[in-house]
């Protein structure tokens, strides 16, 4: 049994039912598909879905009513014989060459009521089972982010093909002209496809084109593009598909660009394929959307989102159950958040005093051998902000924080290490001339220490020195939950008190105190031992705060496969690196045990 395509059309305003039910008719019809057409308007009271019915009743609003009228409309329309027996006909020898409906399209009219039918929206439609929708583009200003409007959290979060789209009443025509912008988008083939179908099913001397954008790279750039459009065609489409476009390049150096050099009577509908938010809003800001030159009709404008594989689908919904659990983070709370440790990660004179005085605290609470020395070090030490700083960075995908950032917490062990090993030498030398004892446990405690090879005992150094040099697995998770434990904490006021219990957690500069006094006294393993424990501790820091930050809705807004694809790698390169401490590790703890 063949299942039933359904498309969906949904609006909000009746200027926006009267433009685009005859598109969504259209496609709707050019894929055999029935149609639905769901009516938003705000009401007292809780959520509700119900039929239209198709006779009018007394107290309608005007949203309904203007629904009637459109599809009448379309079910009075009628093809001239002469027009549609003729496909070369055009608009001065058939003036009402307007194409009507097929009488087989099912079109059912439903109303979803409320006063928080927003947030409910994404689930409603989602029982509807659509296999297409057609959304109006929302108003976009520049003060507007993507995610403000009611149109756009439903094209994110759409598991099925999306048509975004705005149309100033040009109406849909037999010889429809689509112009469709071939793109380094992810979809350009669905783009292709619906202008096809669109064009083959309204007939009539139609035509479609794809547009491709090159760059001005001197007098070939022309022919350039035309290769590369070629190209790309031959790799979306079949032959028999390829004939129904014709070829245009636009030397211009972005596709906002190529939309204004062209003509407002050029095309009926200008379509582009992505996935990409922000490509979107720039799509249709660059459009006009008021008459053109003497009068000429506008084009009405679209965005075809694919719908989404298996494996999208479960990402997106294992990610929205995550944030209805966990409490996310206000767009203000998000801005306030990345300045602040954008501050607070700069390399600047409070930074170098703050590292300075923090290892000089951990040098003398390791030679001591005072736990509560140490600690106090890793209250003063500044070295968590910018570690959580790079984290930051990445589930932002804010490259210029994650730069800042990496280079202070670099700068800042580098800082830690030339002290620990200056102090290390120096206790050195007063150990030499007999004015401190040497860092080395008493001769008792020596006779517990490993051997070497040649069979002298290897003495150990302070119990809070030793404990740093030898990493354990347990040490990867501590900084792991550290992390996320800053990551939580950092975004919220209310929970600055756990900050310092943090970074105690988190013990980051005692380490590189520990390998700076190893490695200036020769104990290169012991050295090596203790680097690695801070390398761990950075690594899984970064690894926690960024999935975190992510988790409660620090993330970029230009998702996708248009999005930055750096953080997904940076990401996995956390998570091979953590891999390959922990086998370091292991292998260091079996071979001190053999």
């Amino acid at each position: 049994m063949r299942s039933i395509l359904t498309t969906v059309l949904i609006v909000s305003q009746p200027e926006e039912v009267r433009n685009l039910l005859p598109w969504a008719a259209h496609l709707a019809a050019s894929r055999a598909s029935e149609l639905t057409v769901l009516l938003l308007q705000r009401k007292k009271g809780e959520t509700r879905l119900v039929d239209v019915p198709e006779n009018s009743q007394p107290d309608d609003p005007e949203l309904i009513i203007q629904a009637r009228l459109s599809i009448q409309a379309l079910a009075t329309t009628t093809v001239p014989a002469e027009s549609a027996a003729d496909p070369s006909a055009t608009e001065e020898n058939s003036p009402e060459a307007t194409v009507a409906v097929p009488g087989e399209l099912t079109i059912r009219v439903q109303q979803l009521t409320g006063e928080h039918w927003t947030s409910d929206l994404i689930d409603r439609v989602s029982q509807l089972n659509p296999t297409l929708l057609v959304v109006p583009a929302p108003a976009i200003s520049k003060d507007q982010t993507a995610d403000e409007d009611w149109q756009t959290r439903l094209l994110a979060a759409a598991e099925c093909d999306a048509f975004l789209m705005r149309d100033d009443a040009t109406g849909v025509e037999q010889h429809v002209r689509v112009g469709v912008f071939v793109t380094d988008g992810a979809d350009n083939e669905a783009a292709l496809e619906y202008a096809a179908q669109l064009v083959n099913h309204l007939g009539g001397g139609g035509t479609a084109t794809a547009v491709y954008v090159e760059p001005n790279i001197g007098d070939v750039a022309e022919s350039v593009g035309q290769r590369q459009l070629d190209n790309a065609l031959n790799r979306l489409l079949g032959r028999r598909q390829r004939e129904v476009f014709r070829r245009r390049v636009i030397v211009a150096g972005s596709t906002t660009e190529a939309v204004r050099e062209l003509k407002p009577d050029e095309f009926d509908l200008l379509l582009m394929g992505t996935r990409d938010l922000r490509l979107m809003r720039r799509f249709f800001r660059a459009s006009p959307v008021s008459s053109g030159q003497e009068g000429a009709p506008i084009p009405a404008v679209a965005v075809v989102k694919c719908g989404e594989s298996l494996s999208s689908r479960l990402k997106n919904r294992a990610t929205r159950r995550l944030r209805s659990i966990v409490p996310q983070l206000s767009r203000g709370e998000r801005v306030d958040l990345v300045s602040r440790v954008q501050d607070s990660s700069k390399w600047d004179f409070d930074f170098i005093f703050l590292i300075s005085l923090a290892t000089l605290i951990a040098c003398l609470g390791l030679a001591e051998n005072s736990g509560a020395v140490i600690v106090g070090a890793m209250l003063v030490a500044p070295l968590m902000t910018p570690i959580a700083g790079v984290g930051l960075g990445v589930a932002h995908a804010n490259a210029h924080l994650t730069r800042v950032a990496f280079r202070t917490a670099v700068r800042g062990f580098a800082t830690a290490l030339v002290i620990g090993l200056l102090f290390g030498a120096a206790v050195q030398t007063c150990a030499k001339l007999e004015w401190l004892a040497p860092l080395h446990e008493s001769a008792e405690a020596a006779k517990t220490g490993r051997l070497l090879f040649e069979g002298t005992p290897l003495p150990p150094f302070p119990g809070e020195m030793e404990s740093r040099t030898q990493p354990q697995f347990y040490d990867l998770l501590i900084a792991l939950a550290s992390g996320a434990a800053a990551a939580y904490a950092m975004g919220r006021h209310n929970l600055f008190s756990a900050l310092p219990g943090v970074a105690i957690a988190a013990a980051l500069v005692p380490p590189i105190a520990t390998s700076g006094i190893a490695l200036s006294h020769g104990e290169f393993a012991r050295g090596g031992g203790a680097l690695l424990l801070f390398l761990t501790n950075m690594v899984t820091i970064i690894l926690g705060t960024s999935l975190v930050f992510r988790a409660v809705g620090v993330c970029s807004q230009k998702e996708g496969p248009n999005g930055a694809r750096w953080p997904r790698h940076v990401l996995l390169l956390l998570v091979l690196l953590s891999l390959l401490m922990t086998i370091l590790i292991e292998s260091g703890r079996l071979s001190s045990m053999l």
